[in-house]
């Protein structure tokens, strides 16, 4: 009986470190399918200002600095590992940029479309002739704008809003969006529509006890969706935690029974579940450190044979 094994990860948030320790996962475990699902981009732009020959960054508040092109490199490196986007200016262009808004989106975006490009050459680079595949999509948090070069790869699958074959005898439906935030991001929507997104998708899955749900929000009130009470009028995150996944996904789970369910946006609530029969997981997130969280499935044609978390 043939097995097929996963490596499931999510939530790297433009942390260049996470998301190569996720392309080797692949060879280091013989995987058979890489599926990394949402979040994929960061969240900071640091500007980078150079006098004579001191180069300094302030990344949220914390200053660092490099003397010479062999530190500046290293700090590059570390603003790349824990998810920032940089760029290099002068005080006086900072200053000039700083108050431009549109400016500063505008500049932001087209970095996080020229990583998203390096990331998808490398995976074609390293799994090319490996017989592993590899799938990546967007979440919440990220652009529409991703979405155009993760298509165009002839190698690299982006599985958003589809329902594809894992193997001959799995299927898997992928779904980005989430149900409201605080932070309104770009791919949230009310319930009643999350249910509908969902329900289109179910409805091309031929064999719904086989498949694979990848939904990048988690079901609602199942211990994989804990999070800080966010405070409305501060936006700040209070200290006791409340569930805040979706009704519509919750709902999905327990009236379609699929084999397992992927999911991620809630970083702090890593862990495994059972909602019926389906199988349910949150690899959670360390993307800052650098650091890779995943879970690695193996399953053949009558279910799910075992499942470890990985971390490192």
């Amino acid at each position: 009986m043939m097995t097929t094994k996963i490596l499931f990860a999510t939530d790297v948030h433009g942390s260049e470190k996470s998301f190569l320790k996720f392309l080797n996962a692949g060879k280091i475990f013989k995987i058979d399918v890489l599926v990394l699902s949402g979040d994929l981009t960061g969240k900071s732009l640091i500007p980078v200002t150079e006098e004579n020959g001191v180069y300094t960054a302030d990344i949220l508040g914390k200053i660092q600095t490099a003397r010479g092109k062999a530190e500046l490199e290293l700090l590059e490196k570390d603003l790349r590992s824990a998810g920032h986007y940089y760029y290099h200016t002068s005080r006086e262009e900072f200053n000039k940029l700083r108050d431009d808004k549109s400016k500063i989106d505008e500049f932001f975006g087209q970095l996080i479309q020229d990583r998203i490009r390096a990331w998808v050459s490398t995976a074609e680079q390293r799994l090319k002739g490996t017989g592993i595949k590899c799938f990546i999509s967007p979440g919440n948090d990220d652009r529409f704008s991703i979405d155009p070069i993760l298509d165009a790869s002839e190698f690299v699958i982006n599985p958003e809003g589809k329902a594809l074959r894992i193997d001959a005898d799995h299927e898997m439906i992928t779904l980005g969006w989430s149900n409201p935030t605080p932070w309104n991001t770009p791919r949230e929507c009310a319930e009643p529509e999350l249910e509908k997104k969902i329900g289109d998708l179910v409805s091309q899955v031929g064999n719904l006890e086989n498949s694979v749900f990848n939904f990048h929000c988690p079901p609602y009130n199942s211990q994989l969706d804990m999070a800080p009470k966010i405070d409305n009028t501060t936006l700040r995150a209070t200290t006791y935690n409340v569930p805040v996944g979706s009704t519509a996904v919750r709902q999905a789970i327990e009236k379609h029974k699929p084999m397992l369910s992927l999911h991620g946006h809630i970083h702090e609530s890593r862990g495994l579940v059972r909602i019926g029969r389906t199988i349910c997981l949150n690899p959670g997130s360390e993307y800052t450190e650098g650091t890779l969280r995943a879970y690695m499935v193996t399953f053949d044609e009558k279910g799910v044979r075992g499942y470890q978390p990985i971390s490192g």
